[in-house]
């Protein structure tokens, strides 16, 4: 791989050896993804500026996205993030609950704006591609589709050589209600369900007070590699925002007739394919094993 200046600062390009490990790695993922009950879906790159709007991304998020640019007189954005899109496709139809749990995945490929100083290779650029999920489901299935996704990504490390890690659980600062969305309420609930899961794992839990997302507490995994350098790699964020009244409004019929508010779960396996990829030549010192080696005897 290769960032020509051409391209612009932290956009990488796969010359045809990174290729060969790219494939593997999205051949393996997505058919692990299916394997756990998901459906493949795509999106595009750019969307109306609206749509973010509706997310509450603008303006929580708006210093990470790159400018509005317009189309028929109309201000579109490059996507930083899947999930509104994903909105769209669970909004696309009336939805029942025995639709629930509902899984969508795909290869989202997403562009922020991070600023010159903290561009690093590929472990943090500035267009890349998210194995990226969103799930669907009751309250009552909430914490058992949690614990299925942290397991599966805990096993997914584990195939590719990292296993030792610890998970960090991200709450929200209290001393800046303006930073996040939702009531006291909900952020006792989403964050009491994350520690639950995360303490049953049985993995060390290191707290990780005010690093939430503005929508909801999330759940990271921090692996080591092999000379000890920990990386954030996975991450599990539980959305109370996003299917609610105010921005998607998403609902689903329940079994005695009456409309109900989904709870939304985000979670990215790889966290974005080509941030995994460095990681792995970093712990590998470039030497992969067979089954990911680009080049074989």
């Amino acid at each position: 791989f290769s960032f020509p200046e051409e391209l612009g600062s932290g956009l990488p390009v796969f010359h045809p050896r990174g290729g060969v490990i790219k494939r593997q790695m999205e051949d393996y993922v997505r058919q692990r993804h299916i394997d756990e009950g998901f459906e493949y879906v795509g999106t595009p790159h750019i969307s109306k500026e609206a749509l973010f709007h509706t997310s509450g991304h603008l303006p929580y998020y708006a210093e990470s996205m790159f400018a509005p640019f317009k189309v028929d007189e109309t201000d579109y954005r490059l996507k930083a993030m899947n999930c509104p899109m994903h909105n769209l496709v669970f909004d696309s139809r009336g939805r029942s609950y025995r639709e629930l749990p509902l899984r969508l995945f795909e290869f989202g490929t997403v562009y922020r704006y991070e600023k010159s100083g903290v561009i690093h290779g590929l472990t943090r650029a500035r267009g890349f591609t998210q194995d990226d999920a969103h799930i669907y489901c009751t309250e009552e299935q909430m914490e058992g589709e949690i614990a299925s996704v942290l397991s599966f990504i805990i096993s997914l490390l584990r195939d590719y050589g990292l296993d030792d890690f610890y998970l960090e659980l991200s709450t929200r600062d209290d001393a800046k209600p303006d930073k996040f969305i939702g009531s006291d309420e909900d952020w006792a609930k989403a964050t009491a369900v994350l520690e639950k899961v995360a303490t049953d794992s049985g993995l060390e839990l290191v707290p990780d007070p005010g690093g939430a997302a503005y929508y909801g507490p999330k759940i990271s995994v921090q692996a080591r590699d092999a000379i000890g350098r920990t990386w954030q790699m996975s991450t599990i964020q539980y959305d109370f925002n996003q299917p609610s009244a105010d921005r998607f409004d998403l609902e689903y019929v329940d079994a005695d007739g009456s409309r109900q508010q989904p709870v939304m779960i985000h979670s990215a396996k790889f966290g974005s394919i080509e941030r995994f990829l460095g990681v792995l030549v970093e712990h590998y010192a470039g030497a992969f094993p067979v089954w990911l080696s680009p080049v074989q005897v």
